[in-house]
């Protein structure tokens, strides 16, 4: 692994972007890289007798350390669609149990996409047919929305397929928007625009489908996974552009990256997925504060967990891994081999 550092594991982009590539890492890491960080799936969780669990889009880890999930209930990403999905798009799942705590969301969405928990233990949410950002209560009663709705546009009161959320301490926060726009726009702890950067394109700063936001563990940087760019951007709080991680080169023909998330020690969960369900290009990267990879789970390895759809990925306290898929509709939870 040294050998393979020292052959541009670090790449000077510009005067400040640092570059590192999946390539570089390798899909199939050596036996003294894997070892360093390994999961097991928890086999039968969730444990959800009598619900159908539609395509999961998004999940997040709340306060109490339960896991939420907002599903397509009886739908897929179709943002022609008009009839409200009739069945809770919101559940609180246990983290141990697997069992389901509450849901809620009925007759409210279109096509489900975003969730982040705020520390106040308040829920944000993305749907892409509504062309809306949701701040609601943990128990669902609905606190305020952003966007007109299922009026897809560019400025400060319009998005246009807004994918994902990011919540500072102060209640501001930052909405990747997304499909259609090519920007992260910031909003005050009411929901009034501040500021945006971005646009369409693959140079430093611009996207192609922000998809994903986290923070950097202990201070303000944004990261956001830009998708169809195959890469994570990292920038300060304000929108400046500080650096990149290449996950591949090819979108069109190797693993986007489609979500990011961090835990309390500093390291980056990154999920990676390719446009065909490739299940030999699609899983879970974990690297470590100086964005080194420490595990690579799935991408086809004898032994793991077989994904093709990763969509959205969150991290609980004891360091397991929860992975939404969409075409496969579950959630996949990974836990520490260490844990058992």
């Amino acid at each position: 692994m040294s050998g393979m550092r020292s052959q541009n594991a670090f790449l000077l982009c510009g005067a400040a972007a640092i570059v590192l590539t999946l390539a570089d890492l390798r899909l199939h890491p050596e036996p003294s890289v894997a070892a360093a960080a390994r999961y097991e799936e928890v086999k039968g969780w969730p444990s959800l007798p009598g619900m159908e669990m539609g395509e999961a889009a998004g999940v997040a880890v709340d306060a109490n350390d339960h896991v939420m999930v907002f599903h397509r209930p009886g739908r897929g990403f179709d943002t022609a669609a008009t009839e409200l999905l009739k069945d809770p798009a919101v559940l609180e799942i246990d983290p141990q149990s697997g069992r389901l705590i509450r849901s809620w969301g009925a007759n409210t969405f279109l096509v489900p996409h975003g969730i982040t928990v705020d520390h106040e233990n308040n829920v944000f949410l993305t749907d892409v047919a509504l062309q809306q950002v949701f701040k609601f209560s943990h128990d669902g009663k609905l606190l305020f929305a952003v966007g007109e709705p299922r009026a897809g546009k560019w400025d400060a009161t319009h998005f246009n397929q807004p994918t994902d959320i990011a919540i500072r301490a102060d209640g501001s926060f930052y909405v990747s928007d997304g499909y259609v726009n090519s920007r992260v726009a910031i909003f005050d702890r009411r929901g009034t625009w501040l500021r945006e950067w971005g646009k369409k394109g693959a140079g430093p700063g611009e996207f192609s489908n922000p998809h994903g936001l986290t923070f950097v563990t202990g201070n303000t940087d944004v990261i956001v996974a830009d998708r169809e760019n195959s890469r994570l951007q990292l920038f300060d709080r304000d929108g400046a552009f500080k650096r990149e991680w290449i996950g591949e080169k090819d979108a069109a023909t190797t693993g986007r990256v489609f979500s990011v998330a961090t835990d309390a020690e500093g390291a980056l969960y990154v999920g990676i997925r390719r446009a065909d369900y490739d299940t030999a290009h699609t899983g879970v990267l974990k690297l470590d504060r100086n964005w080194q990879m420490v595990a690579a789970i799935g991408f086809g390895k004898p032994g793991d967990p077989v994904f093709n759809a990763v969509h959205d990925l969150a991290v609980g306290r004891d360091g397991s891994i929860y992975v939404a898929e969409t075409r496969t509709k579950r959630v996949v939870k990974l836990r520490p081999a260490a844990a058992r």
